[in-house]
């Protein structure tokens, strides 16, 4: 068995090799999408386009303007005298908010009254946006209006040391809430998914188109064999795209692995090997590369958009978080942002590791059976 094995690999490796395009392919283009997802996949939302309607034009509407502007999360476009001029840059989608100071805003902060309003606009289209745009709004306006509130405080005499109630937030695992630093970790899985799944179908449908899979199924080779064989070469070809893809996110991003590197190797492995099998599964039912592709679409797809890599799993509906069970990279997801951020290991993540265990060697029992009875053994 293992003499018709390492032949099989041999003949996996040998054609691999061969065919330089598709290996240059294989090893550029995930450090390429790397790099693209890397700076376009981002959370973070900086300088959105803003437009002011200053209709108090005093030192006060100045400062609450330029609390906007220093912040960095918004920029002034272009400042306005009438509120109706404000639909034009919403509806054209030419800025994103827009601030509105009414006439008595600096008269009512010097007379002392208990509240004073301004009002912001958002562009409601990306839901997304406009919240987070809405929180940044919120807290400079919070931050204006407290550094009011102390110096009217000092004027009248009061000495004011120190706030009674302070917030200091104390964020672990990512203290500086950068979302790369979340992104690359999540964008490893899904360009091992988007490489290997094709890898494995593509190359078993070929040898069906070249009539090569009917000489192997006259010889003695059994399934199993056939289905390791052209599964191991696989393996190595995913381990050498995980160890470049995680120096590239180190070195070039600077997201480092916190956790054990010998432990995110380890957990690789499981979901490679799931990957793989998922890609021979398909190989057996279908006859043609184009049925191949569409068929391994159909599984990539719901693979990203219920594993939480796009949108949070809590935030789906019930029905739907249960499918997401069933999503090997809901559990590759997990394992890898936790050993990259966290730096949990493997007691933190032995029900993921299972869990992918579990699927790998179902879908290669599955591929066993269907190969074994396509061949008649």
């Amino acid at each position: 068995m293992f003499r018709r094995l390492k032949h099989i690999v041999r003949k996996e490796m040998t054609q691999m090799f061969r065919d330089r395009a598709s290996l240059r392919i294989m090893i550029i283009t995930p450090v390429m999408q790397l790099l693209v997802y890397g700076y376009v996949a981002t959370m973070d939302i900086k300088q959105i386009p803003f437009v002011v309607c200053d209709q108090n034009r005093t030192q006060e509407s100045r400062q609450l303007v330029e609390s906007f502007t220093t912040s960095g999360y918004f920029q002034v476009i272009d400042q306005v005298d009438a509120v109706t001029r404000l639909d034009w840059y919403l509806d054209h989608g030419k800025a994103r908010a827009a601030l509105v100071i009414p006439h008595d805003y600096a008269q009512s902060l010097k007379t002392g009254q208990a509240t004073t309003s301004v009002q912001l606009l958002l562009d409601g289209t990306n839901s997304n946006t406009a919240t987070i745009a809405q929180s940044y709004a919120a807290n400079i306006i919070a931050e204006s209006g407290f550094r009011i509130v102390l110096e009217r405080f000092r004027r009248m005499g009061s000495r004011v040391e120190r706030v009674l109630l302070e917030n200091e937030p104390r964020i672990w695992y990512n203290p500086d809430l950068k979302s790369l630093n979340y992104m690359v970790p999540g964008t490893i899985c899904i360009l091992l998914l988007q490489m290997l799944v094709p890898l494995t179908s593509l190359g078993i449908v070929r040898e069906k188109e070249r009539g090569t899979i009917d000489q192997l199924r006259v010889t003695a080779i059994r399934p199993i064999e056939m289905i390791l064989g052209k599964t191991l070469p696989g393996v190595f070809m995913g381990y050498f795209n995980v160890m470049v893809i995680i120096a590239v996110g180190w070195l070039w991003f600077g997201v480092p692995v916190k956790g054990s590197l010998l432990t995110l190797l380890l957990m690789s492995g499981l979901f490679i090997i799931s990957a793989l099998a998922l890609g021979i599964f398909i190989s057996t039912i279908t006859e043609s590369q184009q049925q191949a592709m569409f068929t391994g679409q159909f599984f990539m797809v719901p693979n990203m958009l219920l594993s939480g890599f796009l949108f949070p799993i809590s935030s789906m509906p019930a029905a739907m978080q249960y499918i997401t069970y069933l999503i090997p990279l809901r559990y590759f997801l997990r394992v890898v942002r936790g050993i990259f951020l966290k730096g949990v290991g493997i007691a933190a993540l032995w029900p993921d590791a299972m869990a992918l265990a579990v699927f790998g060697v179902l879908m290669l029992s599955l591929s066993i059976l269907r190969f074994g009875r396509m061949s008649g053994k």
